[in-house]
């Protein structure tokens, strides 16, 4: 009898959907091209400047950050995501050392890539890049020749901070690369970024 009155108690209770129709304004991917419907009800399959597709709201819209971080606005320096793009810092030709701050890797894929001109054979050529992991991505960077090949990774000097460092520069132009990974829960940053020349 006890378990009668346990079962009926159970189907009195209104099932409970693990499926929520009502899933806010953020955006998030749609479906497979071949998947019918790609988005929820409500929700519509719209393309971004990134190129990705993203389930919106009414009214809803896909913020620079694809992963719903509060991305920097250094839209000024874009576009810069390949070495011909690349932003002219001052560095070495007025200056030996040069700081941007608010800078963003975002979206999703982003890459910002900054030139230096070295005047002097034999000069050092220093980037450090400083981000918060707790914010988002582990970001990279490097500093690449005039090719665009790596010649020299950041490595971390610590939570916070990576460091490319390249001694004895032939004149010519370089260029400091700063990118997230490219899969992952979290690809994008905001980074804050210092160039420097010593030597000889």
């Amino acid at each position: 009898m006890r378990s009668l009155l346990f079962l009926i108690t159970l189907s009195a209770i209104p099932a409970c959907s693990p499926y929520d129709p009502d899933l806010g304004e953020s955006p998030f991917i749609c479906g497979a091209a071949d998947q019918t419907p790609r988005c929820p009800d409500g929700y519509t399959c719209q393309m971004a400047t990134n190129g990705m597709e993203y389930c919106l709201a009414m009214g809803g819209t896909v913020p620079v950050d694809s992963n719903n971080l509060n991305c920097a606005d250094d839209s000024s320096l874009e576009p810069y995501n390949m070495i011909n793009q690349a932003w002219q810092t001052p560095v070495a030709t007025q200056k030996t050392m040069f700081t941007l701050a608010a800078l963003s890797i975002c979206p999703s894929g982003d890459k910002d890539n900054y030139s230096i001109t070295i005047t002097q054979a034999n000069q050092n050529l220093e980037v450090l890049i400083e981000y918060d992991p707790a914010m988002g991505a582990d970001l990279q960077g490097a500093i690449l020749n005039s090719g665009g090949t790596p010649i020299a990774n950041a490595s971390p000097t610590d939570a916070m901070h990576r460091r490319a460092y390249t001694p004895n520069l032939p004149t010519g132009v370089y260029y400091a690369s700063v990118f997230g990974p490219m899969t992952g829960a979290l690809t994008t940053n905001n980074y804050k970024m210092t160039i420097n020349v010593t030597g000889p």
